[in-house]
């Protein structure tokens, strides 16, 4: 069911509306099926009441004396005469039918004591002899009738109607009559009924639905899509809501663009302010004549410097003036592993194929350097690997280091969070690789998934959209 309900506003909307009108149409089209039954049951019992009638006036004006004229009157029309009704009590009798036969009779001044009425699929072999409507057929589609331009009549029936009514003298008269269907008919004429209403109804509301998702599919383009510092407003287009809406977006995107711009006057500020007096400062420790508090002192004013670099880099991730291009993600990862390799560390590349992706390599290069410093800062080595997987592109870092308790990995791209205690700072470290490292990723469209290895350590996963 999931599959079929459209993700679209409109989409919905039309489907809503489409089987609501199919469902007033199918209760439309019930309650024409059984009208038209009942016209046709209709039309067959004033047939069988006028055969009668008629046969019964031939008899009362036929004259005493003719030879054989009671005998002609009792055949014509093939009316069937005894006495015992044709409507035996076991059948469902037709109130409504015996009433208006009766009412019939009344107007024509013809007298009765009973009268009963009923319907049958099948036709009793007793009234097989006394049938009206069934030769009508045969009448019409004659070559002649054809010829002058007579319509042929449908040939379907749906059953018979009996019709029995007594006299004065206590015998009974019956007859039974073709119930005539017409549903071929009445289907075309529900179908095309259908498709005008389905035409005169769904094709404005598509074009109403255009109207209205046009401005919004242009507006969640550029909600994806949205970058500080785009200073072209979206057209405000579609109805009074939507064009409200959009004037909300372009306000919001205004606000959000001269924040960031304060945030990066203020970042710069910060930064200039701050590394100035430190440079000062490890210019000073320099004339530090103890040569350890020297080097303790100058590698604390670099992880300082470094913490700083971060924040920074951090904080305009979203700004960088750098474009996106193909880059060989191969030999890419083979020139940070030798950056690695230089410096004495171990890190070991399973070289594969040559896979391509649009990133921006300044940043994909900080966030592998990033994993790869973690799992040699933390497991001591570590083992680069990469695979595509459907358009993802994986590029695996593992380590031997002691993993991540299951409940702390998602915590673990919080800013300045440690994941226990071999991961403090005695280790170094600012604590935002991580974090700086998924926001990269999640820049790209991709992320970093943290998973403990089955043989202990942790595998640390860069998925990013393979070009």
């Amino acid at each position: 069911m999931k599959r079929l309900w459209p993700k679209s506003l409109v989409g919905q909307l039309l489907l809503v509306v489409a089987l609501m009108l199919l469902l007033a149409q199918g209760i439309n089209s019930f309650l024409l099926y059984r009208a038209a039954q009942n016209q046709n049951l209709v039309e067959a019992s004033t047939s069988a009441v006028s055969r009668i009638a008629y046969g019964l006036e031939r008899q009362a004006n036929d004259r005493p004396g003719r030879r054989g004229g009671a005998m002609r009157a009792r055949r014509w029309g093939q009316l069937k005469y005894g006495p015992e009704s044709a409507v035996t009590d076991d059948m469902r009798r037709l109130p409504e039918l015996e009433a208006r036969a009766g009412q019939a009779f009344a107007n024509m001044g013809i007298g009765y004591s009973d009268i009963r009425a009923t319907t049958l699929r099948k036709l009793t072999p007793g009234m097989t002899g006394h049938l009206i409507g069934s030769s009508r057929d045969e009448r019409r589609n004659s070559p002649i009738n054809r010829s002058m331009g007579a319509r042929q009549a449908p040939t379907e029936s749906s059953g018979f109607v009996i019709i029995s009514a007594q006299q004065a003298d206590g015998q009974w008269v019956s007859i039974a009559s073709v119930v005539r269907e017409r549903t071929p008919l009445l289907v075309r004429t529900l179908l095309f009924q259908t498709i005008t209403i389905y035409l005169l109804m769904l094709i404005p509301l598509i074009l109403l639905g255009r109207y209205i998702s046009r401005p919004l599919k242009s507006l969640t383009a550029r909600a994806q899509s949205f970058q500080p510092g785009e200073t072209e407003d979206l057209a405000e287009q579609g109805p009074p809501d939507t064009r409200e809406l959009i004037r909300a977006f372009n306000d919001m995107s205004g606000r959000v663009t001269r924040m960031i711009d304060e945030k990066d006057v203020m970042l710069g500020a910060i930064g200039h302010d701050l590394r100035t007096p430190l440079a000062a400062l490890r210019v000073r420790m320099e004339n530090v004549e103890d040569e350890v508090e020297r080097e303790r002192m100058i590698a604390g004013i670099e992880d300082m410097d470094h913490m700083l670099d971060d924040i920074l880099s951090l904080a305009r991730l979203g700004r960088s003036t750098e474009q996106s291009g193909p880059v060989d993600i191969r030999s890419l990862i083979e020139t940070i592993v030798d950056e690695f390799t230089d410096l004495g560390h171990q890190v070991r590349y399973q070289r594969g194929d040559r896979q391509i992706a649009a990133v921006r390599e300044t940043l994909i290069r900080r966030a592998l350097r990033n994993l790869i410093g973690n799992a040699i800062l933390y497991g001591k080595a570590a083992d680069i690997s990469v695979e595509k997987s459907g358009m993802n592109l994986l590029i695996h870092v593992d380590d031997d280091g002691p993993g991540i308790p299951e409940a702390r990995i998602e915590s673990m791209f919080e800013p300045f969070l440690r994941g226990d205690a071999s991961r403090n700072r005695a280790t170094g470290g600012s604590g935002l690789g991580l974090t700086l490292a998924s926001a990269i990723a999640r820049d790209h469209g991709g992320d970093i998934i943290l998973k403990n290895r089955e043989l202990g350590g942790l595998r640390a996963t860069l998925i990013l959209p393979a070009g």
